[in-house]
C-alpha cells in the first residue's frame, strides 16, 4: 500500500489466512509479513524502517501482548526487539547500509502474534527513512491493514470438481465456509456473481477456455466489512483461443475453417499453402483469385470455366505446348481466335487434324496460298523429294535419285518469293486435269 509521502510500497499478508481472534477458550496465534519494494518503478533508498503495531484489546488492536511478537527480516537487515509505548508495539528493522529499491523485495515478519478477541481491521502503521538518492533521507509515512475475523471462522478448499472440461462443459467449484457474503467473479463477469447458502455453484454455461476464478468472503464486524478470496482454475480441452500476438514455432493444423475477420489485413506464408492430403486447395468464393504478381505454375493446370487473358500467353523453352484442340467455348464448343496468334521465334506449332484456312496463308510477309487453291501430293514410300522447280510452268517436277515423278498440275502456277513472275488471273488458269496427272506418273518398279 502507497500513500502521498511514502517512497516504497507495501503489502501485507497473513498466516492463517483469513486472521481470526481468539476465544475464551482457546487463544489464536498468527503472523503478518509485510512485503516492502514489489512493483516499485522509481529510484528510492533506505536506511530504516519502523512498525507501529496496535497493542489493546479493541476492534482496532492486534494484540494485548505486544512484547511477545517475535521478529524477522530478510538477509542484510536487523530487526529490533518489540517495545511496547504509548499503545504501540514498536520494532526497527536496519539494513547494513542504505539499500536502493530497484528490482529486490524485502521482507519484514511480525510472528508468534496472540490475537486478541475482538473481531474488526487493523492499521499498521509504518514509518521510512527514505530518499530519492543515496543522502539527505528524511522519514515517510505508509501503513497496512490486517483483517481480524470472529473467532471460529473457516473459508478453505474453494476447488473445482473437475480441474479440466470438455469445450463447452459447465464447471462445478464447491468450498468450506462459515456464514458470510459470497460473491464470485469469473471469466467476463468482473462485477461478480453473488452467491447463497449452499457452499456449491456451476457456471451458467459451458467453458470454452482456460478460465480463472475468484470468490470473496465478506463478513462485518467491529464496524468495518472484512474480506477475505480465495482463487482456483479450470483448464479446457481443446479451449478456443483468442490472443493478440501469436508465433508458432512449429507445424500447425487447424481442422476447421481459418478467417481473417478484419479484411483490411493480410495472410503473409512464407511457405507453401496447400490442401489437406491430397485435396486440392479450393477459392470459392465469387470473387476468384486474384494475383497481383507473377503465378508460377509448376504442375498441370485444367481449367473447368473460361479462361480470359488481357495480356499475351507465352509458352516458353522446348516441349511446351499448346493443344487449341482441346481448348472448348463455355459450352464445349471448339475454342475461335478471331485474332492473331502470336508465336515466338524458337518455337513451333504443329497441327495433326485439318488445317482450314478461309484467308489467306502469308509466310515472310508473302502470301503462299490463297483462298480457293488446292494442293494434292503423291506419297512416295522410302523416298525423299527434292523440288526441281521451274518458275512460271505448268507443273511441278520432283526428282529422286533414281526415278522421275511428276505430280498433279497446280490449280494456280506456283510462285516463290525469289520469282519475278506475275501469276495468272483466276479467270485465265486452266482446270485440274487428274486424268493427265494420272497418265504422267511413271511406276516405280521397286514398288
Amino acid at each position: 500500500m502507497v500513500n502521498a509521502t511514502n517512497l516504497l510500497p507495501y503489502e501485507p499478508s497473513t498466516d492463517p489466512k483469513p486472521l481470526r481472534v481468539s476465544s475464551a477458550e482457546e487463544t489464536e496465534y498468527g503472523s503478518v509479513n509485510i512485503n516492502v519494494g514489489g512493483g516499485i518503478t522509481t529510484s528510492a533508498w533506505c536506511n530504516k524502517i519502523t512498525v507501529r503495531v496496535p497493542v489493546g484489546a479493541g476492534a482496532e488492536h492486534l494484540t494485548t501482548e505486544g512484547a511477545d511478537i517475535k521478529t524477522g527480516a530478510s538477509t542484510g537487515w536487523t530487526p529490533s526487539a518489540p517495545t511496547v509505548s504509548g499503545g504501540f508495539a514498536v520494532i526497527t528493522f536496519t539494513p547494513a547500509r542504505a539499500v536502493q529499491f530497484t528490482g529486490q523485495i524485502v521482507t519484514l515478519t511480525l510472528s508468534n502474534i496472540a490475537v486478541n478477541r475482538t473481531a474488526g481491521q487493523v492499521s499498521i502503521a509504518i514509518i521510512e527513512s527514505s530518499s530519492r538518492t543515496n543522502g539527505s533521507f528524511t522519514n515517510k509515512d505508509a501503513a497496512v491493514e490486517v483483517d481480524k475475523f470472529p473467532a471460529g471462522f473457516v473459508f478453505r478448499n474453494f476447488a473445482p470438481e473437475k480441474i479440466m472440461v470438455e469445450n463447452g462443459e459447465v464447471a462445478v467449484l464447491r468450498w468450506e465456509g462459515s456464514d458470510a457474503k459470497y460473491t464470485m467473479h469469473w471469466g467476463d463477469t468482473p462485477a461478480g456473481v453473488p452467491l447463497d447458502k449452499e457452499r456449491v455453484w456451476s457456471t451458467p454455461r459451458g467453458l470454452t477456455t482456460v478460465t480463472g476464478f475468484m470468490l470473496r468472503a465478506e463478513v462485518t464486524a467491529g464496524g468495518v466489512t472484512l474480506t477475505h478470496t480465495l482463487t482456483t482454475a479450470v483448464t479446457v480441452r481443446i479451449p478456443d483461443l483468442v490472443v493478440r500476438n501469436l508465433t508458432v514455432q512449429g507445424p500447425a493444423t487447424f481442422a476447421d475453417s481459418v478467417s481473417l475477420s478484419n479484411t483490411a489485413k493480410d495472410l503473409t506464408v512464407a511457405g507453401s499453402v496447400r490442401g489437406a492430403g491430397s485435396n486440392p486447395l479450393r477459392v470459392s468464393q465469387n470473387a476468384g483469385l486474384k494475383v497481383d504478381a507473377v503465378l508460377n505454375v509448376t504442375g498441370a493446370s485444367t481449367f473447368n470455366g473460361d479462361v480470359t487473358a488481357n495480356g499475351f500467353v507465352t509458352a516458353v523453352g522446348a516441349g511446351k505446348v499448346v493443344r487449341i484442340a482441346d481448348l472448348r467455348g463455355p459450352y464445349g464448343e471448339p475454342l475461335k481466335i478471331n485474332s492473331h496468334v502470336n508465336v515466338l521465334p524458337g518455337n513451333s506449332v504443329t497441327i495433326t487434324d485439318n488445317l482450314t484456312a478461309n484467308g489467306n496463308i502469308m509466310a515472310g510477309g508473302n502470301r503462299v496460298l490463297r483462298a480457293g487453291d488446292s494442293l494434292r501430293f503423291v506419297g512416295l514410300s522410302s523416298r525423299y523429294l527434292t523440288e526441281d522447280y521451274d518458275y512460271g510452268g505448268e507443273s511441278l517436277r520432283v526428282t529422286t535419285d533414281r526415278t522421275l515423278y511428276t505430280n498433279a498440275r497446280w490449280k494456280a502456277q506456283h510462285v516463290s518469293s525469289a520469282s519475278s513472275f506475275e501469276e495468272e488471273p483466276e479467270g485465265k488458269q486452266k482446270p485440274e486435269d487428274r486424268a493427265q496427272d494420272e497418265r504422267t506418273l511413271t511406276p516405280d518398279p521397286e514398288l
